[in-house]
C-alpha cells in the first residue's frame, strides 16, 4: 500500500495575495500618473506610452489615433492655433456693408462712458464763483494730464445748500450758481493760457443735489460741498457728435 504524502505547510490566505496585488497595481498607476505630468514634449510622451505598451504585451496595432492636427505640435502651439483661428473668424465677422441708410446715419451715444475724475475737487469760497489761485494750478495740472487726447471732458458745478439763504443777487438759484462755476472751469481750461479744446467739454449742474457732507451748518464745514468735479470719460468726442438729419 502506498504511504500517504504529507500536505505542504499552509501558505499566506487568498485575501492577502489579492490585496497585495491591488496594492502593487494602484503603486504603478500613481507612478505613471506623476511620470505623465512630468513629461513636456511630444515625443517623450509617445515613448512612454509605447513602453507601457510592451509592459502590457500589447503588440503592434497601436501607433497614434488618426488626426487632422500635425503630431509635431505641442499643446501650447495647438492652443495658440485655435487662438488665431479665433480672431480670424471675429475679423471675418466685421462685415464692411453699411446697411441700410435709416433717416440718422449716425448712431447717438446715450449714455456717457465711464468717468475717471481729474486733480480732485476745485473749492470755492462762500457764494462765490471765483477761482483761487490754488485751484487755478490744480485745473493747469489737470489740463497737462489730457493734452494730447480726445476724451470727453465733464465738468461737474456743486453748491453747498447753506448757500441758499444767502445768495448774491446776480443768482436766482444754486442751478444758476453751480452752473457758473462749472462754465468759469470751463473758461479758464479753454482760455489761451491752457489751451484745450471746448468741443472736448460738457458742464452739468448739480446745485445742491450731491453733497460730499451733510448735516454741517456752517460754511466753513460745508467747504467740501462748494465744489467743481472734473471727470474725463472713456468716450471720444466724435461719440458725441450731433446725428446729420436726412430727408424721407
Amino acid at each position: 500500500m502506498a504511504k500517504k504524502h504529507k500536505c505542504p505547510p499552509a501558505g499566506a490566505p487568498d485575501w492577502m495575495v489579492t490585496f497585495s496585488d491591488m496594492t502593487t497595481l494602484l503603486l504603478c498607476f500613481f507612478v505613471l500618473i506623476i511620470a505623465f505630468s512630468e513629461i513636456k514634449k511630444e515625443d517623450e510622451f509617445q515613448a512612454v506610452v509605447e513602453e507601457v505598451k510592451k509592459a502590457f504585451g500589447m503588440k503592434g496595432g497601436g501607433g497614434r489615433l488618426p488626426t487632422d492636427d500635425d503630431p509635431e505640435l505641442t499643446l501650447i502651439q495647438r492652443l495658440e492655433a485655435l487662438n488665431l483661428q479665433r480672431q480670424k473668424m471675429e475679423n471675418e465677422a466685421n462685415t464692411e456693408d453699411p446697411g441700410v441708410d435709416g433717416r440718422e446715419r449716425e448712431t447717438q451715444v446715450i449714455r456717457p462712458g465711464m468717468l475717471i475724475v481729474l486733480g480732485g475737487p476745485i473749492y470755492f469760497e462762500h457764494g462765490s464763483k471765483n477761482l483761487t489761485p490754488e485751484a487755478k494750478k490744480q485745473l493747469q495740472f489737470i489740463a497737462d494730464q489730457t493734452k494730447g487726447n480726445n476724451n470727453l471732458i465733464e465738468i461737474q458745478g456743486h453748491c453747498a445748500a447753506m448757500e441758499k439763504s444767502d445768495l448774491p443777487p446776480e443768482y436766482k438759484n444754486l442751478w444758476q450758481l453751480s452752473y457758473e462755476r462749472a462754465n468759469v472751469v470751463l473758461e479758464y481750461l479753454t482760455s489761451d493760457e491752457v489751451g484745450l479744446n471746448q468741443n472736448r467739454f460738457r458742464v452739468v449742474s448739480n446745485a445742491d443735489r450731491e453733497p460730499v457732507v451733510s448735516r454741517v451748518y456752517t460754511a466753513d464745514e460745508q467747504k467740501q460741498n462748494r465744489r467743481v468735479i472734473v471727470s474725463v470719460s472713456e468716450s471720444i468726442v466724435r461719440d458725441y457728435t450731433k446725428p446729420i438729419a436726412m430727408g424721407n
